[in-house]
């Protein structure tokens, strides 16, 4: 097989890949959203189950998928393959997760969802501070700078959105290349004897 056509072949199948992971991805991330808005009990739960909706298991499928293109290839790839099949299924599930969650679910579906995460976490910490034996004025005041956090969530210009993408990408592209060099496996070349 020729190099050009395993690259298109990287490409095509990390596409794919990525098709099937943005799904994923955007069906944990509403579940993520769900779970904080009506499940939540404890404080601890609406940071630990998010992270792992959107963080860990994400995390793991980009492995699984990144490796069953190694293994349709062979099981060999050189780093710059790793990178280039990784990066597709890591920005294409990005792509699918951002209309998917910020623009359709977000707008159209569930468009009071920063308000909802918002009373969703407040009411979590404000349990959790008094736990702590948080006086009322410093429950006010560590919830004040909560909702500082949420006011900016509420507004968000098309340039940040732009910025954010870039940002967004930069990491995933480094992300790319952190996950290559741990999943390459180049082909030995045979040792000739004399």
């Amino acid at each position: 097989m020729s190099e050009k056509s395993i690259d298109s072949q990287i490409r095509k199948s990390g596409f794919v890949r990525g098709l099937f992971l943005g799904c994923i991805v955007l069906a944990l991330s509403i579940a993520s959203y769900y779970f904080i808005v009506n499940i939540v009990k404890e404080p601890w739960e609406d940071l630990l189950v998010p992270y792992i909706l959107s963080m860990i298991i994400p995390l793991l499928l980009i492995v699984f998928f990144a490796l069953t293109i190694r293994k349709k290839l062979g099981g060999y790839w050189s780093f710059k393959q790793a990178v280039t099949g990784t990066f597709i299924v890591i920005f294409t599930s990005y792509i699918i997760l951002t209309i998917g969650r910020d623009f359709i679910f977000a707008k159209v579906i569930e468009p009071d969802m920063i308000q909802k995460l918002e009373t969703a976490m407040l009411n979590s910490s404000t349990t959790m501070y008094k736990k702590q034996g948080f006086s009322q004025a410093q429950i006010n005041s560590q919830i004040a700078e909560r909702k500082q956090g949420f006011e900016g969530q509420k507004t968000v210009s098309t340039g940040t959105i732009i910025q954010n993408f870039i940002i967004n990408t930069m990491l995933l592209f480094v992300l790319a290349i952190v996950l290559a060099a741990l999943l390459k496996r180049e082909r030995r070349p045979a040792v000739i004897n004399e």
